[in-house]
């Protein structure tokens, strides 16, 4: 990791304040949820009415057992998306036609017939994922050939009863505009289908949490422009719904200040 990991610098330091001081999200879930909300006057989804506490089982005390729980949470991708790259594989970015990023002599095979010009190899490729995809569709197939799309590590996840919500935390670093099968698709845009299919009947929403509000308003710009190729496998309706569930973005200075943290949670470096 680098000098300036967000993760360590910002996420980690400022959630751990927060929840040390209101296990439950007391004062400052809700208020979280405003202070984003702001940023997207009429686009964002509403606060639901009786949001709740964070639940205790999905909110450990103690910071180093929020390790993958609270912090860098692993969320599957999302299933419909995984189909429409299967059944769209000449949308794909192959990077190494040799390899095809796959360790195994298996998985280059089967990634080599699906992005073959012969058809007949194509729907053969195409037939088998579906077929594995189907057995796994609780695992999304970590680390198999027809899973073109990872796993995410969220930097930040609250649940409660109600609501499951995701913190993208940024520090000098940009959110990323593609991911590695597929240009189009940018990382906000990802992170909320996954967070609805992790959300299951909840309600769901993603904020994003940036240094200074300059690099806020860039980040929503960059993604209103992204909707749309981000969701190639959703009508317009679908992507207008899935546009209100970002509900905007806080930055971190602005935390620290609205809930009297301490300034040494904006740290420069990774502690040692």
């Amino acid at each position: 990791m680098g000098d300036h990991d967000s993760s360590l610098t910002r996420v980690q330091p400022v959630f751990d304040e927060l929840l040390d001081r209101w296990p439950d999200g007391g004062p400052w879930l809700g208020k979280l949820w405003d202070m984003a909300a702001l940023t997207r006057p009429g686009g964002a989804l509403p606060k639901p009415i009786g949001l709740d506490s964070l639940l205790a089982s999905e909110t450990p005390g103690a910071r180093a057992a929020r390790l993958g729980t609270v912090y860098e949470r692993t969320v599957a991708p999302p299933a419909a998306f995984l189909e429409w790259l299967l059944k769209n594989p000449a949308r794909m970015l192959v990077r190494d036609p040799i390899t095809f990023g796959a360790k195994s002599v298996e998985a280059r095979q089967w990634r080599r017939k699906l992005f073959s010009a012969d058809e007949r190899l194509v729907s053969e490729a195409q037939e088998e994922a579906f077929k594995q995809l189907g057995k796994r569709l609780a695992q999304r197939g970590r680390n198999k050939w027809w899973a073109f799309e990872g796993f995410s590590h969220i930097d930040c996840c609250l649940i409660t009863s109600q609501c499951v919500l995701f913190v993208e935390g940024k520090r000098n670093e940009s959110v990323s505009p593609s991911t590695w099968w597929f240009q189009e698709r940018s990382q906000l845009w990802r992170h909320v289908e996954a967070a609805r299919e992790f959300a299951g009947q909840k309600q769901f929403a993603v904020i994003l949490a940036v240094e200074n509000e300059a690099h806020g308003a860039t980040a929503l710009a960059d993604a209103a422009g992204s909707l749309e190729k981000s969701y190639p496998h959703l009508d317009a309706a679908q992507r207008a719904e899935m546009s209100r569930h970002l509900v905007g973005f806080v930055t971190w200075p602005e935390i620290v200040t609205q809930f009297s943290l301490p300034r040494e949670c904006l740290l420069d470096r990774v502690p040692r």
